[in-house]
Protein backbone atom coordinates (compact mmCIF):
# COMPACT_ATOMS: atom_id res chain seq x y z
CA UNK A 1 0.00 0.00 0.00
CA UNK A 2 2.81 2.31 0.68
CA UNK A 3 3.95 2.26 -3.30
CA UNK A 4 0.23 3.46 -4.13
CA UNK A 5 0.35 6.06 -1.19
CA UNK A 6 3.52 7.69 -2.64
CA UNK A 7 2.10 7.15 -5.77
CA UNK A 8 -0.92 9.02 -4.70
CA UNK A 9 0.86 11.81 -3.22
CA UNK A 10 2.87 12.21 -5.94
CA UNK A 11 -0.08 13.20 -8.47
CA UNK A 12 -1.58 15.24 -5.67
CA UNK A 13 1.40 17.72 -5.09
CA UNK A 14 1.00 19.81 -8.47
CA UNK A 15 -2.21 20.73 -6.90
CA UNK A 16 -0.47 21.75 -3.81
CA UNK A 17 2.24 23.52 -5.70
CA UNK A 18 -0.55 25.53 -7.66
CA UNK A 19 -2.42 26.14 -4.47
CA UNK A 20 0.66 27.40 -2.94
CA UNK A 21 1.46 29.85 -5.91
CA UNK A 22 -2.03 30.80 -6.46
CA UNK A 23 -2.09 32.48 -2.76
CA UNK A 24 -3.68 36.17 -2.92
CA UNK A 25 -2.52 38.59 -0.52
CA UNK A 26 -5.31 41.18 0.26
CA UNK A 27 -3.60 44.45 0.07
CA UNK A 28 -4.98 47.62 2.71
CA UNK A 29 -6.02 50.84 1.37
CA UNK A 30 -3.10 53.24 1.33
CA UNK A 31 -0.51 51.13 2.58
CA UNK A 32 2.76 50.17 1.08
CA UNK A 33 3.81 46.51 1.38
CA UNK A 34 7.18 44.82 0.80
CA UNK A 35 7.97 41.42 -0.70
CA UNK A 36 10.88 39.16 -1.75
CA UNK A 37 10.11 37.78 -5.65
CA UNK A 38 12.51 34.61 -6.47
CA UNK A 39 13.52 33.96 -10.22
CA UNK A 40 10.47 32.75 -12.01
CA UNK A 41 7.88 33.20 -9.29
CA UNK A 42 4.72 34.85 -9.40
CA UNK A 43 2.64 36.66 -6.56
CA UNK A 44 -0.91 37.64 -6.36
CA UNK A 45 -2.90 40.36 -4.83
CA UNK A 46 -6.34 41.94 -4.44
CA UNK A 47 -7.67 45.24 -3.53
CA UNK A 48 -11.21 46.43 -2.55
CA UNK A 49 -11.71 49.93 -3.38
CA UNK A 50 -14.51 49.92 -0.40
CA UNK A 51 -12.08 49.47 2.34
CA UNK A 52 -10.91 52.02 4.67
CA UNK A 53 -7.93 53.94 4.75
CA UNK A 54 -5.55 52.47 7.69
CA UNK A 55 -3.61 54.19 10.62
CA UNK A 56 -0.17 54.00 10.68
CA UNK A 57 1.08 51.73 13.19
CA UNK A 58 5.00 51.95 12.40
CA UNK A 59 6.81 55.03 11.89
CA UNK A 60 6.61 56.26 7.84
CA UNK A 61 9.73 56.10 5.96
CA UNK A 62 10.52 59.56 4.78
CA UNK A 63 13.65 60.88 4.12
CA UNK A 64 14.19 64.36 5.32
CA UNK A 65 17.16 65.78 4.25
CA UNK A 66 19.66 65.40 1.76
CA UNK A 67 22.33 64.03 4.55
CA UNK A 68 19.97 61.56 6.36
CA UNK A 69 18.63 58.25 4.72
CA UNK A 70 15.25 56.65 6.95
CA UNK A 71 15.01 53.92 4.62
CA UNK A 72 12.71 50.77 5.71
CA UNK A 73 14.04 47.14 5.19
CA UNK A 74 12.16 43.71 4.90
CA UNK A 75 13.11 40.36 5.82
CA UNK A 76 13.84 38.18 2.77
CA UNK A 77 11.77 35.55 4.32
CA UNK A 78 8.47 37.28 4.79
CA UNK A 79 6.14 39.98 3.99
CA UNK A 80 5.76 43.32 5.69
CA UNK A 81 3.44 46.24 5.41
CA UNK A 82 4.76 49.87 5.65
CA UNK A 83 2.18 52.38 6.73
CA UNK A 84 2.28 55.64 5.06
CA UNK A 85 -1.00 57.12 4.73
CA UNK A 86 -2.44 58.78 8.02
CA UNK A 87 -6.14 60.62 7.45
CA UNK A 88 -7.89 61.76 9.97
CA UNK A 89 -11.11 60.03 10.64
CA UNK A 90 -13.13 62.80 9.69
CA UNK A 91 -11.20 63.20 6.42
CA UNK A 92 -11.66 59.89 5.10
CA UNK A 93 -12.79 58.93 1.74
CA UNK A 94 -16.87 59.08 1.69
CA UNK A 95 -18.48 56.36 0.35
CA UNK A 96 -19.20 56.90 -3.06
CA UNK A 97 -22.56 57.92 -4.42
CA UNK A 98 -24.26 55.15 -6.55
CA UNK A 99 -22.77 54.69 -9.32
CA UNK A 100 -19.80 56.01 -9.28
CA UNK A 101 -16.29 54.99 -8.18
CA UNK A 102 -13.29 56.00 -6.16
CA UNK A 103 -10.20 56.04 -8.18
CA UNK A 104 -8.36 53.31 -7.18
CA UNK A 105 -3.78 53.91 -7.59
CA UNK A 106 -1.77 51.11 -7.65
CA UNK A 107 1.81 51.72 -7.65
CA UNK A 108 4.90 48.99 -8.28
CA UNK A 109 8.25 50.19 -7.25
CA UNK A 110 11.46 47.61 -7.51
CA UNK A 111 14.07 48.16 -4.90
CA UNK A 112 16.83 45.86 -6.01
CA UNK A 113 17.43 42.96 -8.20
CA UNK A 114 19.34 39.74 -8.35
CA UNK A 115 23.20 39.90 -9.72
CA UNK A 116 23.88 38.44 -13.07
CA UNK A 117 26.81 36.42 -13.80
CA UNK A 118 30.31 37.83 -14.25
CA UNK A 119 30.10 36.64 -17.97
CA UNK A 120 26.66 38.46 -18.69
CA UNK A 121 26.50 41.52 -20.51
CA UNK A 122 23.47 42.86 -20.72
CA UNK A 123 20.08 44.53 -18.41
CA UNK A 124 18.58 42.71 -16.16
CA UNK A 125 15.13 41.80 -16.75
CA UNK A 126 12.31 43.51 -15.43
CA UNK A 127 9.43 42.46 -13.06
CA UNK A 128 5.89 42.47 -15.14
CA UNK A 129 2.86 43.44 -13.54
CA UNK A 130 -0.69 42.32 -14.54
CA UNK A 131 -3.89 43.38 -13.67
CA UNK A 132 -7.35 42.29 -13.83
CA UNK A 133 -10.62 44.22 -13.10
CA UNK A 134 -12.65 41.14 -13.34
CA UNK A 135 -13.14 38.00 -10.75
CA UNK A 136 -13.16 35.72 -14.07
CA UNK A 137 -9.34 36.88 -13.81
CA UNK A 138 -8.45 36.38 -10.27
CA UNK A 139 -4.76 35.23 -10.52
CA UNK A 140 -3.51 37.61 -13.83
CA UNK A 141 0.02 36.78 -15.31
CA UNK A 142 2.02 35.90 -17.81
CA UNK A 143 0.19 32.87 -18.58
CA UNK A 144 -3.42 33.96 -19.16
CA UNK A 145 -4.26 34.01 -22.39
CA UNK A 146 -3.90 37.92 -24.33
CA UNK A 147 -2.87 39.09 -21.07
CA UNK A 148 -0.74 41.86 -21.20
CA UNK A 149 1.63 43.59 -18.35
CA UNK A 150 1.34 47.00 -17.78
CA UNK A 151 3.72 49.53 -19.68
CA UNK A 152 7.11 50.00 -17.89
CA UNK A 153 8.50 53.42 -19.77
CA UNK A 154 9.83 54.00 -16.10
CA UNK A 155 12.72 51.61 -15.24
CA UNK A 156 11.97 50.11 -11.90
CA UNK A 157 8.80 51.82 -11.54
CA UNK A 158 5.21 50.74 -12.65
CA UNK A 159 1.78 52.34 -11.83
CA UNK A 160 -1.76 51.80 -12.76
CA UNK A 161 -5.10 53.73 -11.85
CA UNK A 162 -9.09 53.30 -12.20
CA UNK A 163 -9.79 56.48 -13.63
CA UNK A 164 -10.51 55.38 -17.46
CA UNK A 165 -11.60 51.73 -16.13
CA UNK A 166 -14.03 52.61 -13.15
CA UNK A 167 -13.84 49.40 -10.42
CA UNK A 168 -14.15 48.33 -6.97
CA UNK A 169 -12.10 45.68 -7.22
CA UNK A 170 -8.41 44.66 -8.41
CA UNK A 171 -6.41 41.49 -9.05
CA UNK A 172 -2.98 42.22 -9.66
CA UNK A 173 0.38 39.67 -10.37
CA UNK A 174 3.31 40.10 -10.26
CA UNK A 175 5.91 38.24 -11.82
CA UNK A 176 9.66 37.60 -12.26
CA UNK A 177 11.30 36.34 -15.32
CA UNK A 178 12.80 33.16 -14.93
CA UNK A 179 16.41 33.30 -14.83
CA UNK A 180 19.55 30.92 -16.26
CA UNK A 181 22.13 29.13 -13.95
CA UNK A 182 24.60 31.59 -12.42
CA UNK A 183 22.54 34.04 -11.46
CA UNK A 184 22.18 35.29 -7.74
CA UNK A 185 19.85 37.05 -5.33
CA UNK A 186 16.29 37.87 -5.77
CA UNK A 187 13.96 40.69 -6.60
CA UNK A 188 12.43 42.92 -3.70
CA UNK A 189 10.14 45.27 -4.45
CA UNK A 190 7.12 47.44 -3.07
CA UNK A 191 3.50 47.21 -3.98
CA UNK A 192 0.51 50.05 -2.91
CA UNK A 193 -2.60 50.83 -3.86
CA UNK A 194 -4.80 53.92 -2.63
CA UNK A 195 -7.73 55.72 -3.22
CA UNK A 196 -6.41 59.11 -2.28
CA UNK A 197 -3.51 59.34 -4.28
CA UNK A 198 -0.16 57.04 -5.83
CA UNK A 199 1.84 55.84 -2.62
CA UNK A 200 4.93 56.39 -5.04
CA UNK A 201 4.19 59.70 -7.23
CA UNK A 202 7.07 60.02 -9.56
CA UNK A 203 6.49 63.69 -11.05
CA UNK A 204 7.45 63.83 -14.20
CA UNK A 205 7.60 67.41 -16.14
CA UNK A 206 5.44 69.33 -18.49
CA UNK A 207 5.29 72.19 -20.51
CA UNK A 208 4.99 74.36 -17.45
CA UNK A 209 5.37 74.21 -13.89
CA UNK A 210 2.50 72.51 -12.64
CA UNK A 211 4.40 69.57 -11.38
CA UNK A 212 7.65 70.45 -9.99
CA UNK A 213 10.98 69.57 -11.22
CA UNK A 214 14.41 69.92 -11.49
CA UNK A 215 17.14 70.58 -13.95
CA UNK A 216 20.83 70.68 -13.52
CA UNK A 217 22.57 73.58 -13.89
CA UNK A 218 26.30 72.36 -13.94
CA UNK A 219 28.96 70.93 -12.19
CA UNK A 220 32.97 70.90 -11.68
CA UNK A 221 34.92 68.87 -9.78
CA UNK A 222 33.66 68.80 -6.33
CA UNK A 223 30.42 70.58 -6.75
CA UNK A 224 27.03 70.41 -8.87
CA UNK A 225 24.04 73.19 -8.94
CA UNK A 226 20.10 72.36 -9.64
CA UNK A 227 17.70 74.54 -10.03
CA UNK A 228 13.97 73.88 -9.25
CA UNK A 229 10.77 75.02 -11.31
CA UNK A 230 9.00 78.90 -10.53
CA UNK A 231 6.39 79.18 -7.22
CA UNK A 232 4.33 81.95 -6.32
CA UNK A 233 4.15 83.45 -2.74
CA UNK A 234 6.74 84.31 -0.07
CA UNK A 235 6.83 80.64 1.49
CA UNK A 236 9.07 78.52 -0.51
CA UNK A 237 8.40 74.55 -0.98
CA UNK A 238 10.17 72.34 1.34
CA UNK A 239 12.21 70.65 -1.88
CA UNK A 240 14.90 68.27 -1.17
CA UNK A 241 17.65 66.95 -3.82
CA UNK A 242 18.53 63.59 -2.99
CA UNK A 243 22.17 62.83 -4.23
CA UNK A 244 22.93 59.12 -5.43
CA UNK A 245 25.57 57.03 -6.92
CA UNK A 246 25.46 53.36 -8.27
CA UNK A 247 22.26 53.44 -9.01
CA UNK A 248 21.50 50.28 -11.25
CA UNK A 249 20.24 52.01 -14.48
CA UNK A 250 17.16 49.28 -14.50
CA UNK A 251 16.32 50.46 -11.16
CA UNK A 252 16.59 54.38 -12.04
CA UNK A 253 13.02 55.38 -11.61
CA UNK A 254 12.20 53.54 -8.50
CA UNK A 255 13.14 55.48 -5.12
CA UNK A 256 13.19 52.51 -2.77
CA UNK A 257 16.40 51.66 -5.05
CA UNK A 258 17.73 54.97 -4.86
CA UNK A 259 17.75 55.14 -1.25
CA UNK A 260 19.88 52.21 -0.69
CA UNK A 261 22.61 54.19 -2.20
CA UNK A 262 21.91 57.69 -0.59
CA UNK A 263 25.54 59.60 -0.22
CA UNK A 264 24.83 62.42 2.52
CA UNK A 265 26.61 65.73 0.97
CA UNK A 266 25.93 69.37 1.98
CA UNK A 267 23.29 71.32 0.18
CA UNK A 268 22.97 74.84 0.58
CA UNK A 269 19.10 76.16 -0.83
CA UNK A 270 18.94 79.32 -1.91
CA UNK A 271 16.33 81.53 -3.42
CA UNK A 272 17.05 83.33 -7.24
CA UNK A 273 15.39 84.62 -10.22
CA UNK A 274 17.61 82.70 -12.29
CA UNK A 275 16.07 81.06 -15.72
CA UNK A 276 13.19 81.67 -17.90
CA UNK A 277 11.23 84.05 -17.37
CA UNK A 278 13.04 85.51 -14.13
CA UNK A 279 10.19 83.46 -12.35
CA UNK A 280 10.65 83.19 -8.36
CA UNK A 281 13.16 79.73 -7.93
CA UNK A 282 14.82 77.30 -5.86
CA UNK A 283 18.54 76.85 -6.48
CA UNK A 284 20.66 73.67 -4.49
CA UNK A 285 24.43 74.11 -4.40
CA UNK A 286 25.52 70.26 -3.54
CA UNK A 287 29.06 70.52 -2.17
CA UNK A 288 31.90 67.51 -1.19
CA UNK A 289 31.54 65.36 -4.51
CA UNK A 290 34.41 63.39 -5.66
CA UNK A 291 35.98 64.43 -8.65
CA UNK A 292 35.43 62.30 -11.88
CA UNK A 293 32.11 60.41 -10.58
CA UNK A 294 29.38 59.63 -11.90
CA UNK A 295 26.34 60.88 -9.40
CA UNK A 296 22.34 60.41 -9.72
CA UNK A 297 20.32 63.30 -8.15
CA UNK A 298 16.33 63.32 -7.30
CA UNK A 299 13.77 65.74 -6.34
CA UNK A 300 11.53 65.18 -3.60
CA UNK A 301 8.34 66.76 -2.80
CA UNK A 302 6.90 66.02 0.79
CA UNK A 303 2.67 65.67 0.53
CA UNK A 304 0.47 65.98 3.04
CA UNK A 305 -1.79 63.38 5.04
CA UNK A 306 1.79 61.73 5.59
CA UNK A 307 1.95 60.31 2.01
CA UNK A 308 5.50 59.37 1.16
CA UNK A 309 7.34 62.25 -0.70
CA UNK A 310 6.81 62.89 -4.29
CA UNK A 311 9.89 62.28 -6.51
CA UNK A 312 11.36 63.97 -9.49
CA UNK A 313 12.84 61.53 -12.30
CA UNK A 314 16.73 60.76 -11.76
CA UNK A 315 19.09 63.19 -12.70
CA UNK A 316 22.57 61.93 -13.75
CA UNK A 317 25.57 63.42 -13.96
CA UNK A 318 29.36 63.21 -13.93
CA UNK A 319 31.67 65.35 -12.45
CA UNK A 320 34.69 67.18 -14.12
CA UNK A 321 38.17 65.88 -13.62
CA UNK A 322 39.60 69.15 -14.62
CA UNK A 323 40.65 71.73 -12.05
CA UNK A 324 40.43 74.76 -14.12
CA UNK A 325 37.12 74.67 -14.04
CA UNK A 326 34.91 75.73 -11.43
CA UNK A 327 31.71 76.24 -11.07
CA UNK A 328 30.19 79.98 -10.21
CA UNK A 329 26.32 81.57 -9.96
CA UNK A 330 24.94 84.14 -7.95
CA UNK A 331 26.66 86.74 -10.01
CA UNK A 332 25.17 90.62 -9.55
CA UNK A 333 25.15 91.25 -13.35
CA UNK A 334 25.66 88.63 -15.47
CA UNK A 335 22.79 86.86 -13.27
CA UNK A 336 22.02 84.02 -16.00
CA UNK A 337 25.51 82.40 -15.54
CA UNK A 338 25.91 79.28 -13.31
CA UNK A 339 28.13 77.26 -14.52
CA UNK A 340 31.60 76.62 -14.41
CA UNK A 341 34.34 79.07 -15.90
CA UNK A 342 37.93 78.87 -17.04
CA UNK A 343 40.11 79.05 -14.11
CA UNK A 344 43.81 78.65 -12.48
CA UNK A 345 44.36 74.87 -12.48
CA UNK A 346 47.49 75.69 -9.74
CA UNK A 347 45.05 77.39 -7.55
CA UNK A 348 42.44 75.00 -6.38
CA UNK A 349 41.84 76.30 -3.29
CA UNK A 350 41.20 79.93 -4.68
CA UNK A 351 37.95 81.73 -2.77
CA UNK A 352 35.60 80.86 -5.65
CA UNK A 353 33.52 84.22 -4.63
CA UNK A 354 36.39 86.23 -5.42
CA UNK A 355 36.44 84.51 -9.11
CA UNK A 356 32.47 85.02 -9.63
CA UNK A 357 33.11 88.60 -8.52
CA UNK A 358 36.49 89.06 -11.11
CA UNK A 359 34.17 87.63 -13.62
CA UNK A 360 31.09 90.11 -13.27
CA UNK A 361 33.12 93.31 -13.20
CA UNK A 362 34.83 92.35 -16.44
CA UNK A 363 31.53 91.61 -17.77
CA UNK A 364 30.14 95.09 -16.10
CA UNK A 365 33.08 97.10 -17.60
CA UNK A 366 32.73 96.03 -21.42
CA UNK A 367 29.25 96.13 -21.29
CA UNK A 368 29.28 100.04 -20.64
CA UNK A 369 30.26 101.91 -24.13
CA UNK A 370 26.67 99.30 -25.47
CA UNK A 371 24.83 100.69 -22.42
CA UNK A 372 25.90 104.33 -23.30
CA UNK A 373 25.27 103.71 -27.04
CA UNK A 374 21.65 102.23 -26.16
CA UNK A 375 21.07 105.53 -24.36
CA UNK A 376 21.19 107.50 -27.20
CA UNK A 377 17.91 105.81 -28.82
CA UNK A 378 14.61 107.44 -27.54
CA UNK A 379 13.40 104.45 -25.77
CA UNK A 380 10.09 106.06 -24.48
CA UNK A 381 8.68 107.84 -27.89
CA UNK A 382 9.99 105.97 -30.63
CA UNK A 383 8.71 102.31 -30.88
CA UNK A 384 10.78 100.08 -33.57
CA UNK A 385 9.31 96.87 -33.39
CA UNK A 386 5.78 95.51 -32.15
CA UNK A 387 7.09 93.07 -29.99
CA UNK A 388 10.28 94.15 -28.56
CA UNK A 389 11.48 97.23 -26.75
CA UNK A 390 14.36 98.82 -25.49
CA UNK A 391 14.57 96.76 -22.60
CA UNK A 392 14.09 93.47 -24.00
CA UNK A 393 17.39 94.77 -25.73
CA UNK A 394 19.44 95.72 -22.72
CA UNK A 395 18.78 92.27 -21.56
CA UNK A 396 19.15 90.03 -24.61
CA UNK A 397 22.37 91.87 -25.56
CA UNK A 398 23.85 91.69 -21.83
CA UNK A 399 22.86 88.25 -21.95
CA UNK A 400 24.49 87.12 -25.12
CA UNK A 401 27.57 89.22 -24.12
CA UNK A 402 28.15 87.38 -20.83
CA UNK A 403 27.92 83.97 -22.71
CA UNK A 404 30.72 85.51 -24.48
CA UNK A 405 32.22 87.51 -22.02
CA UNK A 406 31.77 84.39 -19.31
CA UNK A 407 32.60 81.11 -21.47
CA UNK A 408 31.53 77.99 -20.30
CA UNK A 409 34.03 75.23 -19.10
CA UNK A 410 33.43 71.87 -19.79
CA UNK A 411 35.38 68.52 -20.03
CA UNK A 412 36.33 67.13 -23.67
CA UNK A 413 33.84 64.86 -25.49
CA UNK A 414 34.23 62.49 -28.35
CA UNK A 415 30.73 64.17 -29.25
CA UNK A 416 31.39 67.25 -30.81
CA UNK A 417 29.70 68.98 -33.31
CA UNK A 418 32.86 70.00 -34.85
CA UNK A 419 33.97 66.52 -35.77
CA UNK A 420 30.57 65.48 -37.70
CA UNK A 421 31.45 61.35 -35.99
CA UNK A 422 28.35 60.82 -34.02
CA UNK A 423 25.12 59.53 -34.99
CA UNK A 424 22.97 61.61 -33.47
CA UNK A 425 23.53 64.76 -31.63
CA UNK A 426 26.69 66.91 -30.73
CA UNK A 427 28.07 69.41 -28.26
CA UNK A 428 28.89 72.45 -29.73
CA UNK A 429 32.83 72.36 -28.44
CA UNK A 430 35.78 74.56 -28.85
CA UNK A 431 39.28 73.15 -27.31
CA UNK A 432 41.48 76.09 -26.50
CA UNK A 433 44.69 75.86 -26.90
CA UNK A 434 46.99 77.46 -24.19
CA UNK A 435 46.63 81.52 -23.80
CA UNK A 436 44.57 81.19 -26.83
CA UNK A 437 41.27 81.81 -25.10
CA UNK A 438 39.04 83.71 -27.25
CA UNK A 439 38.77 86.41 -24.38
CA UNK A 440 42.11 87.72 -23.66
CA UNK A 441 40.77 88.76 -20.12
CA UNK A 442 40.83 84.95 -19.04
CA UNK A 443 44.28 84.01 -19.82
CA UNK A 444 46.08 87.41 -18.33
CA UNK A 445 43.61 87.03 -15.33
CA UNK A 446 43.60 83.66 -14.63
CA UNK A 447 46.07 81.38 -16.94
CA UNK A 448 43.88 78.25 -17.19
CA UNK A 449 46.45 76.40 -19.65
CA UNK A 450 44.51 74.22 -22.69
CA UNK A 451 40.51 74.34 -21.74
CA UNK A 452 37.49 73.54 -23.22
CA UNK A 453 34.50 75.77 -24.12
CA UNK A 454 31.01 74.91 -24.11
CA UNK A 455 30.09 77.32 -26.93
CA UNK A 456 27.02 79.55 -26.78
CA UNK A 457 23.43 78.73 -28.74
CA UNK A 458 23.10 80.73 -31.69
CA UNK A 459 19.72 81.74 -30.49
CA UNK A 460 21.22 84.02 -28.06
CA UNK A 461 22.50 85.70 -30.98
CA UNK A 462 19.57 86.34 -32.95
CA UNK A 463 17.32 87.55 -30.01
CA UNK A 464 19.74 90.65 -29.82
CA UNK A 465 19.23 91.40 -33.76
CA UNK A 466 15.49 91.04 -33.15
CA UNK A 467 15.08 93.07 -30.15
CA UNK A 468 17.60 96.00 -30.38
CA UNK A 469 16.59 98.81 -32.70
CA UNK A 470 18.04 98.88 -36.72
CA UNK A 471 20.27 101.73 -36.20
CA UNK A 472 22.62 99.57 -33.98
CA UNK A 473 22.99 97.13 -37.26
CA UNK A 474 23.55 94.10 -35.39
CA UNK A 475 23.54 90.95 -37.35
CA UNK A 476 24.88 87.15 -37.40
CA UNK A 477 26.71 84.65 -39.46
CA UNK A 478 26.02 81.62 -41.36
CA UNK A 479 27.02 78.49 -42.16
CA UNK A 480 30.62 77.68 -41.53
CA UNK A 481 31.18 80.63 -39.44
CA UNK A 482 28.54 80.50 -37.22
CA UNK A 483 28.75 76.95 -36.32
CA UNK A 484 32.81 77.75 -35.61
CA UNK A 485 31.33 80.06 -33.53
CA UNK A 486 28.21 79.01 -32.09
CA UNK A 487 26.47 75.83 -31.10
CA UNK A 488 22.62 74.34 -32.16
CA UNK A 489 20.10 72.97 -29.17
CA UNK A 490 19.59 69.53 -30.21
CA UNK A 491 18.26 66.74 -27.77
CA UNK A 492 18.01 63.18 -28.05
CA UNK A 493 20.50 60.14 -28.15
CA UNK A 494 23.75 60.06 -30.04
CA UNK A 495 26.23 56.71 -30.41
CA UNK A 496 29.94 56.68 -31.48
CA UNK A 497 31.52 53.67 -30.99
CA UNK A 498 29.51 51.97 -28.89
CA UNK A 499 29.38 54.65 -26.55
CA UNK A 500 25.75 56.74 -26.12
CA UNK A 501 24.89 59.88 -24.49
CA UNK A 502 21.58 61.66 -23.93
CA UNK A 503 21.35 65.39 -24.71
CA UNK A 504 18.98 67.10 -22.85
CA UNK A 505 18.54 70.47 -20.73
CA UNK A 506 20.80 68.85 -18.03
CA UNK A 507 23.77 67.93 -20.66
CA UNK A 508 23.01 70.54 -23.13
CA UNK A 509 24.69 70.65 -26.53
CA UNK A 510 25.39 74.42 -26.16
CA UNK A 511 25.13 77.49 -23.76
CA UNK A 512 21.65 78.35 -23.73
CA UNK A 513 22.05 81.27 -20.67
CA UNK A 514 18.38 80.17 -18.94
CA UNK A 515 16.82 80.37 -21.99
CA UNK A 516 13.53 78.38 -22.28
CA UNK A 517 13.95 75.57 -24.22
CA UNK A 518 11.07 76.45 -26.29
CA UNK A 519 12.63 79.63 -27.32
CA UNK A 520 15.18 77.86 -28.90
CA UNK A 521 13.70 77.58 -32.37
CA UNK A 522 16.36 78.66 -34.52
CA UNK A 523 18.86 75.95 -33.19
CA UNK A 524 16.99 73.26 -34.88
CA UNK A 525 18.49 73.63 -38.26
CA UNK A 526 22.37 71.83 -37.92
CA UNK A 527 24.81 74.31 -38.95
CA UNK A 528 25.03 72.82 -42.46
CA UNK A 529 21.62 73.88 -43.02
CA UNK A 530 22.04 77.59 -42.12
CA UNK A 531 21.32 80.50 -44.66
CA UNK A 532 22.44 83.68 -45.73
CA UNK A 533 19.64 85.11 -43.80
CA UNK A 534 21.05 83.72 -40.92
CA UNK A 535 21.59 86.35 -38.65
CA UNK A 536 24.78 87.16 -35.78
CA UNK A 537 25.26 89.24 -32.97
CA UNK A 538 28.27 91.19 -33.34
CA UNK A 539 28.53 94.54 -31.46
CA UNK A 540 31.04 97.12 -33.57
CA UNK A 541 31.10 99.26 -30.45
CA UNK A 542 33.37 97.49 -27.94
CA UNK A 543 36.10 95.13 -28.23
CA UNK A 544 34.05 92.56 -27.85
CA UNK A 545 33.83 92.66 -31.33
CA UNK A 546 37.32 90.43 -31.00
CA UNK A 547 35.15 87.33 -30.37
CA UNK A 548 34.39 87.17 -33.82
Amino acid sequence: MQPMLLLGFLLFLPCIVSAQNSVTVALNNSQIMNNVLPSGGIQHYFFDSNSQVQQPTLPVPIITTAATTHAATSSASSVSVLPTASVPSHARRLLPRAGSFAAIYLTVTVCSQPQPPSNYQGFVPPLQVFVSTTSSNSLPGPNVPEASPLNTTWSGFTSWNSTLSPTTQLWVGVSAPALAAGWTGNWTYQIGTSTIAPLHELLIPTMDDSIAYMTLDDSDNNNALFLTSSYQGSQAPNFTVLITTSVPQELGYSICAAQKFVQAHPVNYTMTTRGPFNATRQQAYVSGLSPATKYTAYLLQPRSNNLPAAYGPPITFNTKSELNCRLVYGLSFCDQVAYSVATNPNDPGADIWNLTQSYDQNAVQVFQPFATALSQFNCDTTQYSLVRNCTDCYNDYKNWMCSVLIPRCTTPSPFNQGDGMSDGPSQALHEVPFNQSRNPWIDSTYSPNQWTELLPCIDLCYRVVQSCPPFMQFNCPSGDIASSQYGYWQTGTASQNGTNAVFDINNPTCNRMGLNTTLLVLSGALPTLSTPSSLYAFTVLVAICLFI
